[in-house]
């Protein structure tokens, strides 16, 4: 009466004698077929082979199908790269995994085809070059989101990358330095050799501005084609470094 509590004889007594057996080889086969699945997503997401995938839109979130003008304008802003998921270097984090086995099973059919928009240090680029969003390509145009992760993306990448959104723009940057450089050089460094004093105001100035922004203009050009620097619309969607 006063012997020590057996509690695996507690729990046995208290189970419901109607359960059924446990069905070892069943669960493996459930494990199995799991692994396996992963491994093919995984082997999909580094696949070489890409075409756009026939999926059932009713049974999507209609809030994660973007279109290709959305993307490209998020990439140019914030300079950004979309390419195929085989150019991601980095590992997925397992939740993109479930999200995509979650939308194979309401599909019922196997999800091949992926897009990854994150910066260029993330992508693995070809030589002829974070924060990563998963997609579905659907068609040319429109591309479901499946997934997001990271917080490498900080508030003042946007500013960093106005200057390089287009070739307007860095025309632009190029010329807001060279007026910079022209308002602050003072009128004795400009006519150094002058014998009389033109006033801070005058031609002198316009044409220091523009022999700045031509000199500039050429120190731009040649680092952008030494260094493979180039605007972001031109480069948002290529695999290589320039």
């Amino acid at each position: 009466m006063f012997d020590n509590i057996d509690l695996k004889e507690k729990i046995t007594s208290s189970r419901d004698s109607s359960q059924v057996d446990f069905d070892i080889n069943s669960f493996h086969k459930i494990i199995e077929e799991e692994i396996k699945n992963e491994k093919k997503i995984l082997s999909n997401l580094s696949c070489s082979k890409f075409k756009y995938q026939n999926l059932d839109i009713t049974k999507l979130d209609v809030e994660n199908i973007y279109d290709i003008k959305e993307i490209k304008e998020t990439a140019i802003k914030y300079r950004l790269r979309f390419l195929p998921s085989k150019h991601y270097k980095k590992d997925l984090p397992i939740e993109a995994i479930l999200k995509i086995k979650e939308i194979s099973k309401k599909q019922q059919t196997e999800i091949s085809n992926f897009m990854i928009l994150a910066p260029a240090k993330a992508l693995e680029l070809e030589d002829e070059n974070a924060d990563p969003l998963l997609f579905i390509a659907l068609s040319k145009s429109k591309y479901y989101l499946v997934h997001q992760w990271g917080n490498d993306l900080k508030w003042y990448n946007q500013l960093k990358a106005i200057p390089l959104t287009n070739l307007r723009s860095m025309l632009m940057t190029i010329g807001l330095f060279a007026a910079i450089l022209a308002l602050i050089t003072p009128t004795s460094v400009i006519l150094s050799s002058a014998e009389i004093d033109m006033g801070y105001w005058g031609y002198h100035r316009v044409a220091w501005f523009l022999y700045a922004y031509i000199l500039f203009i050429s120190i731009t050009t040649f680092l952008c084609f030494s260094q493979s620097i180039y605007p972001s619309d031109y480069q948002w969607n290529k695999k290589t470094y320039n």
